[in-house]
């Protein structure tokens, strides 16, 4: 069985009196420690399909299954257990966090709320957590307002990784960094993958950055999927239009596929 496995997914929205179609149709699977990717163009549907998985929104038709578990018939107690093994790391941490909380604080929550460690023990636990996305532990009774981005998004993942999840999504987790600190950031989401078997819902517009580290990739347009398949195969060669496009769209890669030709 995949450890994710969606089906028929449908998300319609209302606006000014016409109905807009964001998710159309779309299936697909995730494996226990691999890297699937959304990719496209604006509005077109990668986030929506991300914010259905994690069940923020709710679809108008189609399954989710998640551990062998119907995702979309869990409730209560249930759907707050199984979320511990679900979790996110979002563009901005700061809007994702309070700003004024502390490092302590952010990392603490995960820990207090599905039980993990007791009140002795989570001080070790948040240390632990700080030093496996290479923090350091005295940077625990910051303010996330006085960190910088690359470190807000280390305790992110560190907060994603606190309740030992088995998926991630990771919506344009790294497209607001620096591009060394993107490398970096990416480079832990390898590693921690390659320790841990965590696989990743890796939502981008980055074509460059989905073909470094992505086992597959969906292009999706207008909420429908238009190609998908092996990561390199699909971007060094996209057959849809909107692949073509996308690859004619970066220059860097599209020098790249060129000259791997």
């Amino acid at each position: 069985m995949s450890l994710l496995a969606v089906s028929n997914l449908t998300k319609h929205y209302r606006r000014g009196g016409k109905t807009v179609i964001a998710v159309d149709d779309v299936s697909f699977h995730i494996e226990p420690g691999e890297t699937l990717a959304l990719a496209g163009p604006s509005g077109s549907g990668k986030s929506t399909i991300a914010r259905l998985v994690l069940r923020l929104i709710e679809p108008d038709a189609g399954a989710i299954e998640f551990e062998d578990n119907d995702f979309l018939a869990l409730g209560g107690a249930a759907l707050r257990a199984r979320r511990a093994r679900l979790q996110t790391v979002f563009q901005d941490p700061l809007a994702a966090f309070n700003p004024r909380a502390t490092v302590a604080h952010v990392l603490d929550d995960p820990l207090r709320i599905h039980g993990i460690a007791s009140r002795s023990e989570r001080p070790h636990r948040i240390a632990a957590l700080l030093e496996r996305v290479g923090l350091a532990a005295d940077l625990a009774p910051r303010a996330i307002h006085e960190i910088s981005g690359g470190q807000r998004q280390r305790v992110a993942i560190a907060r994603a990784i606190a309740t030992k999840p088995s998926l991630i999504v990771l919506d344009e987790a790294v497209s607001a960094l620096d591009v060394s600190v993107r490398g970096q950031i990416l480079d832990l989401l390898l590693d921690l993958q390659r320790q841990e078997r965590i696989a990743y819902l890796f939502i981008s517009h980055d074509l460059g950055v989905v073909r470094a580290v992505s086992h597959r990739v969906i292009l999706l347009d207008a909420g429908r999927i238009a190609e998908s398949g092996d990561a390199r195969a699909v971007i060094d060669a996209p057959q849809s239009a909107i692949g073509k496009a996308l690859v004619a769209a970066a220059p860097r890669l599209k020098r790249t596929t060129q000259d791997a030709s």
